[in-house]
């Protein structure tokens, strides 16, 4: 310092130096907030930014801020640990399938493993970014996930969680092939926030398990609650918690049957034992020349679009996966399921009409008229 307490030339120059030696390392230092404290945190508690090149065994770093990493799931896993009916040693799925899916983000370097000093520092901690509990509760985690989604042992002096790959995880739970397409979305969703933080956890998989949509086997379309509830294990009343809780929009299907008349009307609730009713097209969406006529319509399932945070993720990974569990390895990526897949819901009259050429016992339904809210479907038959 000079006599106007100035930093001086050369450690002006000493300070450039080290700047220019930190970038050829790949390391990014953020100061302290307040420089005159002596306990300040730690850089790696704080989880800044990502690095470029790896840290040290004795410093680890976890690489990028939660709201800046995607976490991978299939929908198919998703689902199956949704479910509270399924239990591993007597516990649900949902809390060790939640940190599962965090551990491999932590594991930036894909070695497969991570140190248990690590994972609890960087999870227990409450100035970590990736705090979800404490240390109690992380114990009792790891130990209802052992032997299903990782591993703990003894190696190089120190105790490592070793993660189990996606392929063993999904021969353990599951019977068959991985359906659906995998969704990617922010790994805040998997931490959570405030209170009921497995609560939003649980929103988040349900509606990967819609953006997946295993349960249309790929298709988008109509799906009742009935088949939401076989597929994910949730009540109608949790549908519609987790449909609020994470904005997914829902529309609802109108099948149009034709003229109302009392006796037409009659005829198909007797006879053929529909469940139908009036229907008044106040806006004129089937003619816009007849507005406020009747019509004879029957109510179909509902359409739901997730959030634009929930993405698919095209790749082969699944079917690779697909393609190393048991018993699929010389039947192809579908596995040994032979039943056929005869679409319903369609996307014009053309294609509906060679659905239904092809399977005239089936019905096929084409779209009159589409909205944000109510949607028209007629029948070929």
């Amino acid at each position: 310092m000079d006599v106007a307490d100035r930093p001086s030339q050369a450690l002006l120059n000493a300070q450039k130096e080290l700047e220019r030696r930190r970038r050829l390392a790949g390391v990014s230092y953020r100061p302290p907030r307040n420089p005159s404290s002596n306990r300040a945190q730690p850089d790696w508690l704080r989880l800044p930014v990502k690095i470029s090149s790896p840290a040290p065994e004795n410093n680890p770093e976890p690489p990028t801020q939660p709201d800046q990493t995607a976490v991978r799931v299939a929908p198919t896993l998703a689902a199956h640990c949704l479910d509270k009916n399924h239990f591993y040693r007597g516990h649900a799925l949902n809390g060790p399938y939640r940190l599962y899916k965090i551990l491999q983000v932590l594991d930036w370097e894909g070695r497969g493993w991570l140190s248990n000093a690590f994972v609890s520092a960087a999870l227990t901690r409450k100035e970590s970014r990736y705090y979800i509990f404490g240390r109690r509760q992380l114990k009792n985690m790891l130990q209802r996930g052992e032997g299903l989604f990782w591993q703990r042992a003894k190696s190089k002096g120190e105790l490592r969680i070793r993660l189990v790959a996606r392929a063993g995880v999904a021969s353990r739970l599951l019977n068959g092939r991985l359906r659906g397409q995998e969704v990617s979305f922010p790994l805040q969703y998997m931490i959570g926030g405030g209170r009921g933080r497995q609560a939003a956890v649980d929103a988040a998989l349900y509606t990967a398990v819609h953006a997946g949509q295993i349960e249309r086997k790929g298709k988008s379309g109509p799906v009742s609650r009935a088949t939401l509830r076989d597929v994910s294990g949730c009540s109608s009343y949790r549908q519609r918690r987790y449909e609020k809780r994470m904005g997914i929009t829902v529309a609802s299907n109108i099948h149009i049957l034709g003229r109302h008349s009392e006796y037409k009307l009659d005829q198909a609730r007797l006879h053929q034992g529909l469940p139908v009713y009036k229907h008044t097209d106040y806006h004129g969406k089937i003619n816009r020349h007849r507005r406020g006529d009747n019509y004879i319509a029957q109510r179909l399932p509902n359409s739901y679009h997730t959030p634009h945070t929930f993405a698919v993720v095209h790749s082969r990974r699944q079917r690779t996966i697909n393609r190393q569990l048991v018993g699929l390895c010389h039947m192809g990526s579908e596995g040994s399921d032979s039943s056929e897949y005869v679409r319903l819901f369609h996307e014009n009259a053309q294609s509906a009409v060679r659905s239904f050429n092809r399977n005239p016992r089936t019905t096929a339904f084409c779209p009159l008229a589409k909205g944000t809210i109510t949607n028209l479907w007629r029948s070929i038959t």
